[in-house]
């Protein structure tokens, strides 16, 4: 059953609804196959099965996340913080996880308002780490500091999960790029060090993305013949937007946001805990925590209720037919008609 109930929300998560623009349309699926096609199962079901497998009480889980930065989204953008937070909700209220958040300085304060709008506490270095708490490290931006940063919070934390959501990562020639090619590696924390160290220590590496240009799709080549920037960028590198970190898993989705919401759905559902997959009042609580905190929509880049472009009517839908394809699934009716 969990194949079942993956199958069908990996398609939800897949429907590209973003308006037409400079962004290619149709690829979504393409990136998607090209996935799927190294999976063992539905996308969702795999990432989240691999997680309720590996991740215990007590373990220790860091979550990177936050995209975006000058000079087109000085801010940051919304897609990744409320997946991220999402997410943190069940692996503390579902598996007993201690979960920890890593983003650039910008991103603390707006990970503070979704993480408490996402039915949370941000932990206080006073007290120990309690249920139901994240706590934020600041990822640097600078690469040599970026590097130590990801050895000390491995060495500190020694993590059973390293996930990373919407979260730009390096080409092959090093430098981390937007989807369409235009070149954004000062502004970002570079999360290649990082899990080469956890994978390096046996530690279970997830990647969810939208575009290809994330940590993770490493392991998905064919980014580099489906994305009109994959293989040839806007920069003098010229070596395309197509990342080059591997993870263990790995999951596109229309919206990273949604990938972050279908892996909570399918934790949900195995963890026989419908009330922790996001729901359509849950996701637009996050939707404007992040508004109010100052990160803007990605597409629009400007503080609108919309999460890549997609309004929040459509977010509401699709966080809705996830969460019903997992209720369903958990309910027992006999048809007296059939």
């Amino acid at each position: 059953m969990p194949e079942v109930v993956g199958q069908y929300v990996d398609q939800i998560m897949t429907a590209e609804l973003r308006p037409v623009g400079n962004m290619p349309r149709g690829v979504a699926h393409r990136l998607y196959e090209a996935v799927r096609g190294r999976a063992k199962g539905p996308l969702s079901t795999a990432m989240a099965t691999a997680i309720h497998d590996r991740v215990g009480e007590g373990d220790r889980v860091l979550v990177v996340c936050g995209a975006g930065g000058a000079p087109s989204l000085p801010r940051g953008e919304i897609d990744g913080l409320p997946g991220a937070i999402a997410l943190a909700r069940v692996l503390t209220l579902g598996l007993g996880a201690e979960v920890h958040l890593a983003a650039e300085p910008r991103f603390v304060r707006p990970l503070e308002e979704i993480a408490r709008a996402g039915q949370l506490n941000v932990h206080s270095d006073a007290f120990g780490h309690g249920p139901a708490e994240v706590t934020i490290h600041v990822s640097p931006e600078d690469d040599a500091e970026g590097a130590r940063f990801s050895t000390a919070v491995l060495d500190e934390l020694r993590p059973a999960l390293v996930l990373a959501i919407e979260k730009l990562a390096p080409n092959h020639a090093g430098v981390i790029h937007g989807a369409t090619g235009n070149p954004w590696h000062d502004v970002h924390f570079n999360p290649a060090p990082l899990f080469a160290a956890a994978t390096a220590r046996g530690v279970l590496t997830c990647g969810i993305g939208d575009a290809g240009n994330e940590a993770g799709f490493g392991a998905v080549p064919e980014v580099a013949v489906i994305q009109p920037a994959g293989a040839r960028c806007r920069c003098a590198c010229g070596g395309g937007m197509a990342a080059a970190v591997a993870a263990d898993h790995v999951l596109t989705a229309a919206i990273s946001d949604w990938g972050g919401y279908a892996v909570t759905a399918l934790l949900a559902y195995l963890l026989r805990r419908p009330d922790l997959a996001a729901d359509a009042d849950y996701v637009e609580e996050l939707l404007r925590a992040a508004v109010r905190s100052g990160v803007v929509c990605g597409w629009h880049a400007r503080p609108v209720l919309s999460d890549d472009g997609v309004p929040l009517d459509a977010q509401r839908a699709a966080v809705t037919l996830m969460r019903t394809a997992v209720t369903q699934a958990l309910s027992h009716s006999v048809s007296p008609s059939h």
